[in-house]
């Protein structure tokens, strides 16, 4: 049960699908910037912090999940397209047209799935370094007590 105290990264420790989420949402958000599905997936790994396979899956799903607008997108192009080569009377160009869409379809979801799995290994890999460290958030420690020297003082 999470108490008040505990950290928003504490409270997510092992909820898998809600750490996919977030990742996919941090994928979507940062699509404009390359490589953003190794970001989401980092970020869903960090949070997942089991092993670095099982953040490796997160960080796939979450990528999967990102690229359901990507889907739709396509879909959308594919009745479009499909609409006009039906009639056109080229039934076949629908078909030569969703075999491209298949393939196009295949090669995001692997790029997507193998990006973020990337990035979900890297996550739950900082996540241990970060903890085998002793990192902690807490802000620089006190300075400790300067003695000064009677002889040398101004």
């Amino acid at each position: 049960m999470a108490t008040k105290s505990d950290s928003f990264v504490e409270r997510r420790e092992g909820e898998f699908w809600v750490n996919a989420l977030i990742g996919a949402v941090v994928m979507v958000v940062l699509s404009w910037i390359p490589f953003a599905t190794v970001l989401g997936g980092g970020v869903a790994g960090y949070l997942q912090q089991g092993t670095r396979m099982g953040g490796a899956k997160v960080g796939a799903v979450s990528g999967l999940i990102a690229a359901v607008p990507v889907f739709a997108v396509l879909g959308l192009v594919f009745s479009v397209f499909s609409f006009g080569a039906f009639a056109g009377g080229e039934a076949f160009g629908a078909v030569v047209l969703a075999a491209i869409l298949l393939f196009a379809l295949v090669v995001t979801a692997v790029v997507v799935a193998g990006t973020g799995a990337v990035g979900g290994y890297l996550g739950v890999y900082l996540r241990e370094r970060t903890d085998d460290e002793g990192f902690d958030d807490h802000g620089p420690a006190a300075d400790p007590t300067v003695e000064v020297d009677p002889e040398t003082a101004p």
